[in-house]
């Protein structure tokens, strides 16, 4: 990923791989939608103090260097603008988790892991659901236990580039997107013993009909030996 110059370049835009093939075959592109996001726009740099006034508040927001785009929603739209459209609302609904920020250590003198919770929760929505659709970047050498113990997932789970019955270990060579949809309240999550020689660091969106997503980063530490 790289950095535009903000002076010269209004929109970078780029094509899949499945776009460019269209494209070499003189095919229409076919966008029907798009999406926004603000990867990369840090809001704590907004000033209502600024000496300048209030035309100056977000000046060191939109001074921030744009990201080059990059076709992968899991890098470049990990955060995503919601809307539907209406006028005159105020507030939208969005997720929220207790920690955005969550590390799955190793048990002492073991090479079993401990199981953390993702705990999200709905805002500003008049029936608040206690379902929530979670999708987990890459599954390989980790296991939910709510659904399906060591030796497998339920039904539940779907996932990318993987047809096994178990779950995938780390040892899989491609990586696997696992999606969790309506899944009942907080998600649990766990990595399987021996897997992990060195720590990975992954991502997992939260998301729900109507509301804005949330987005964990998860750290799993080293479990390989005692």
């Amino acid at each position: 990923m790289g950095i535009l110059d903000n002076d010269t370049v209004i929109v970078d835009a780029i094509l899949t791989k499945k776009g460019r093939q269209k494209l070499a075959r003189g095919e229409s592109l076919g966008i029907t939608q798009y999406a926004f996001g603000d990867t990369g726009v840090d809001y704590t740099l907004y000033n209502p103090d600024h000496p300048s006034g209030s035309s100056a508040y977000g000046s060191a927001i939109t001074d921030l260097p744009m990201l080059e785009a990059v076709p992968d929603e899991n890098v470049f739209l990990r955060y995503k603008l919601y809307g539907q459209g209406e006028r005159n609302v105020q507030n939208f609904a969005y997720i929220t988790v207790e920690n955005t920020s969550i590390t799955i250590p190793k048990q002492p003198l073991k090479t079993k892991s401990v199981a953390q919770t993702i705990i999200p929760s709905v805002f500003n929505q008049t029936v608040e659901s206690t379902n929530f659709n979670y999708r987990i970047l890459d599954i390989r050498g980790l296991y939910l236990p709510n659904l399906g113990d060591t030796a497998g997932p339920t039904i539940a789970v779907s996932m990318t580039n993987y047809q096994g019955d178990s779950w995938p270990g780390t040892a899989h060579p491609d990586p696997v997107i696992a999606n969790i949809f309506g899944h009942q309240g907080s998600l649990e999550i766990n990595a399987m013993s021996l897997e992990f020689s060195a720590t990975k660091t992954l991502g997992v969106e939260v998301s729900q009909e109507g509301a804005a997503s949330a987005f964990v980063t998860l750290t799993v530490n080293a479990n390989k030996s005692v």
